[in-house]
C-alpha cells in the first residue's frame, strides 16, 4: 500500500499507517541504535523521519508505546509467523529454525534490543509496555513449544514448562547485556544443546527415577 496518512472517519485528524509507518518505524529503529533509549525523543525521531511530533503522537501517545512498535515491526520484517514457532517434528529443530534461520534479522533485532535493554529496568512504563506487548506473546509461543515438545516424549511430564522456555531467551538477554555482542548461530545452538536440551532430558530421566 502506498497511502502514507489517511483521515479518521470524522476527516478531522490524519492517522499514520502502510508504508508511512513503516518509514515512520525504520526511522525510530535507526534512532535507537544511534543514540540508544534515554537519548531518543520524539522531537528527534519526528526530524529523522519528516514528521510533526503531533502526528507522532496521535499513533504513539508515549515514547514506550513508540519502542515497543518499532520492536514489533522489526519482528514482523525477520518474518515471524503470528501462529507460532513451526513444527520441524523436534524440539531443537523447533527452536533452531525460530532464532537461526535469518542471521541478519537476527544481529539487526539484537542491535535494537541492546540499545533499549538497559532502560527496562528502570523505565516503569516501558517495562510494562514491553512485557505485555512484546515478550508475553513470544514466550506464550515458546511455552507452546515445550508443550509440544512434552507431547513428543522429550520433556518430562512433571517438568516446568515456564523454566524451560525461559532458558534461550534468558541466555541471549544476558549476552547481550554483559558482552553488546550479538549471539551468533553457534551461541545459540550451543546453548540449545548444551543448556536446554540436557535440562529437557533430565527431566524425563528424573521422571523415570521416581
Amino acid at each position: 500500500m502506498n497511502a502514507s496518512v489517511s483521515t479518521t472517519e470524522v476527516g478531522t485528524k490524519p492517522r499514520v499507517e502502510g508504508d508511512r509507518e513503516a518509514e515512520i518505524l525504520e526511522g525510530v529503529i535507526a534512532t535507537l541504535i544511534e543514540v540508544g533509549y534515554d537519548r531518543m525523543t520524539f522531537d528527534s525521531v519526528a526530524a529523522k523521519v519528516r514528521a510533526s511530533k503531533a502526528t507522532l503522537y496521535r499513533k504513539w501517545p508515549t515514547k514506550a508505546d513508540l519502542v515497543v512498535s518499532a520492536l514489533e515491526h522489526l519482528k514482523a520484517q525477520g518474518g515471524e509467523d503470528p501462529h507460532g514457532l513451526p513444527d520441524t517434528g523436534s524440539l531443537a529443530g523447533d527452536l533452531t529454525f525460530h532464532f537461526c534461520e535469518d542471521q541478519e534479522f537476527n544481529e539487526k533485532s539484537t542491535l535494537l534490543f541492546g540499545s533499549v535493554v538497559s532502560a527496562i529496568h528502570r523505565d516503569p512504563e516501558l517495562t510494562q509496555v514491553f512485557n505485555e506487548r512484546f515478550m508475553k506473546p513470544r514466550m506464550g509461543q515458546l511455552r507452546e513449544v515445550i508443550v509440544r515438545a512434552q507431547q513428543r516424549g522429550e520433556v518430562g511430564a512433571d517438568a516446568d514448562i515456564d523454566q524451560l522456555a525461559g532458558i534461550l531467551p534468558s541466555a541471549i538477554a544476558y549476552r547481550v547485556m554483559t558482552s553488546g555482542e550479538c549471539p551468533d548461530e553457534s551461541f545459540i545452538t550451543s546453548t540449545i544443546e548444551q543448556v536446554l536440551l540436557p535440562a529437557c532430558r533430565a527431566s524425563v530421566t528424573d521422571k523415570g527415577q521416581r
